[in-house]
């Protein structure tokens, strides 16, 4: 039966902020979020509980005098194990599934619950947005449409968060392991096993309308200019080869120089038509550049580029080496074309 829907005054709420560690600062958004549900629902209460492989804790909540213990851990739980739907129960005193609950037999007395989980893409459970009142209460089916809204909205921002802190602590690692290059401060071939072995697995198991594809190249009579003009001219060489070819690739591209004149680069997610440019692209940066340089030599690549299929079942350096293939197969034609 629904019950009816009352006016609340919510002069008197607070927002409490509740953070994994007592060190990190309240997150604004996740108070909004709170807020947002408890106004859209016309209830009291409202918490945002996190969960991760090793602990749970609540983010936010509306409702709750600072200090008080008033957190629906025991109900956001259980609903997690009865499954992963939203739940609305009108009075959890008359609802076997929550009735023994310490909120609702003790104080604040909760009566109403509902919880939406929070499920990210890969099929984890995240945590669960929930409101409460205590009153027996009920949702329309548009507060229980919002609310799930809202829960996508804050699914999308914790799966952020968290991309953010597992790019921070990679981040570190680079600091920790000799994965750049230091002529170029590129990746070496060891941090581009590292990122590309990462994307290679995500190619293969996670559905996407783009393309991989790896490059390697190689720079044309780099000996030369380094018997001609010394080993710093032609160190020079090398970087600004280094430059050309980042300035040709997308900032989501890995890039590496393995050592002498050979670069690598993996392509993520592109189109066909896009790598398919690639070579005329280098081409008409190089030709820009050696036009302007003012060098009494040309930087010049031999390029080999291979598109990965995803039922190839071919490692990182497995691939390199076809492209590694191609790329001398590229070098030989030129010498024909310039002879």
């Amino acid at each position: 039966m629904k019950l009816p829907v009352q006016s609340i005054d919510r002069s008197h709420l607070s927002v409490i902020s509740v953070s994994a560690t007592p060190e990190t600062d309240s997150i604004r958004e996740f108070d909004d979020i709170t807020q947002i549900a408890a106004q859209i629902c016309n209830v009291p209460r409202a918490a945002i509980w996190i969960v991760d492989e090793s602990s749970q804790w609540f983010r936010s909540r509306v409702g709750s005098e600072p200090g008080s213990d008033v957190s629906p851990v025991s109900l956001c739980s259980r609903m997690i194990q009865l499954g992963r739907e939203t739940t609305v129960s009108q009075d959890i005193r008359a609802d076997d599934r929550f009735m023994r609950d310490p909120l609702a037999t003790e104080e604040p007395f909760i009566r109403f619950f509902a919880g939406v989980p929070l499920i990210d893409k890969d099929d984890s459970v995240l945590g669960v947005l929930c409101v409460m009142h205590t009153e027996a209460w009920d949702l329309s089916p548009g507060q229980v449409e919002a609310l799930e809204a809202a829960a996508r909205q804050l699914t999308g921002r914790i799966e952020l968060r968290r991309t953010a802190k597992r790019l921070r602590e990679a981040n570190r690692k680079l600091k920790d392991l000799s994965l750049t290059d230091e002529l170029t401060g590129l990746f070496n071939y060891r941090g581009f096993l590292l990122h590309s072995e990462q994307q290679l697995k995500q190619f293969r198991t996670r559905r996407s309308s783009g393309s991989l594809w790896v490059m390697v190249a190689d720079m044309d009579d780099l000996k030369t200019i380094n018997d001609r003009y010394g080993h710093f001219e032609g160190s020079k060489a090398i970087k600004q080869a280094g430059e050309i070819i980042v300035n040709t690739f997308r900032d989501a591209d890995i890039i590496a120089r393995p050592g002498g004149d050979e670069f690598t680069a993996m392509m993520i997610n592109t189109i066909d038509e896009v790598a398919d440019r690639l070579r005329a692209r280098l081409e008409e940066s190089l030709d820009k550049y050696n036009e302007s340089s003012g060098k009494p030599y040309k930087i010049g690549l031999s390029v080999g580029l291979i598109k990965v299929n995803i039922d190839m079942d071919l490692s990182v350096d497995e691939l390199v080496q076809q492209a590694d293939e191609e790329m001398y197969r590229q070098k030989r034609t030129r010498k024909r074309l310039a002879a």
